[in-house]
């Protein structure tokens, strides 16, 4: 039929997988939003479809954010498990975990994948000064970046991200 079969989410344990495409199953991700009142956006997704929006938000994650510690393995798919490291806000980390709230930033990206792309990229970040109406004018602040801001996810990411200047991918607040 030329279709590609559908292929189950191969999640990361912590054991370095070169083939690992998500921190979280499908089952964790579906507990995750029950828990966190049943977005009618993921529920009405079909498994493939929700699938599809976990493996995204993971290597979005991944693209996005300079993580604090060192990959634990060369050949790994993912960005974690890492070696030991202490977050920003000093919880210790062994070298094979892979953080509960790393599985939670991933599950919210998914979602907001879903809502809407998150790979946008918006005229100068959104980042207006002024606006006008008639013959249209847009002004924008002063270095605004052209990313999409998500200061949702931004923030669920900071404990685990390198800081200082220069060293982050993503500006956070």
């Amino acid at each position: 039929s030329g279709l590609t079969p559908f292929m189950a989410l191969v999640p990361e344990t912590g054991s370095g997988s070169a083939t690992a495409d998500s921190y979280v199953t499908l089952v964790e991700a579906d507990a995750y939003f029950t828990a966190h009142g049943s977005p009618s956006a993921w529920t009405a997704l079909t498994d493939a479809n929700k699938e599809s929006a976990l493996r995204y938000a993971a290597k979005w994650i991944d693209a996005r954010y300079r993580w604090a510690g060192q990959r634990l393995y060369s050949t790994q798919a993912l960005s974690f498990p890492r070696t030991s490291f202490v977050t920003n806000d000093d919880r210790y980390f062994a070298s094979a975990t892979i953080p509960s709230d790393l599985q939670a930033l991933q599950c919210e990206a998914a979602l907001k994948h879903v809502e809407g792309a998150l790979n946008a990229s918006y005229s100068r970040g959104g980042a207006l000064t002024g606006l006008q109406v008639d013959v249209i004018r847009l002004d924008y602040a002063e270095g605004a970046g052209i990313e999409n801001a998500e200061p949702y996810l931004d923030a669920l990411a900071k404990p685990f991200i390198l800081s200082g200047p220069g060293m982050l991918r993503a500006v956070l607040g």
